[in-house]
């Protein structure tokens, strides 16, 4: 189980279902483009990037860990989306890497005088 937590097991399972088992099952589906871009990639794929940038500064993991859910995702988009869609990997790293360095706790002055 230790060699699980050290590869970061949870952030792996939630980049394969999330970034490629999800966007085949909606392509099998047939679903809307409103409903797929909506509220998929914008609500839904762009919460999981927000909660793995804060969950790994908070839990004090490494912060590569920031790639797999990008990366899994641009997996996904590319066997089952439109070529445009594959940007969102790239927006979603951006807003992970984002969230990770406006959760870190600052290390400097804690207040600037005037």
């Amino acid at each position: 189980m230790n060699l699980f937590k050290k590869i970061g097991w949870p952030y792996w399972v939630v980049g394969i279902v999330m970034g490629v088992v999800v966007p085949l099952l909606m392509k099998a589906l047939e679903l809307s483009a409103v409903l797929r871009f909506g509220g998929l990639l914008i609500l839904i794929n762009g919460g999981i990037a927000i909660a793995t940038g804060r969950l790994i500064v908070q839990k004090h993991q490494p912060r590569w860990w920031l790639l797999i859910w990008p990366v899994w995702f641009l997996i996904g988009a590319m066997l089952a989306w439109p070529q445009y869609t594959w940007a969102f990997a790239v927006v979603y790293l951006c807003v992970a890497y984002l969230t990770a360095g406006l959760s870190t706790p600052e290390t400097g002055q804690s207040e600037i005088k005037n």
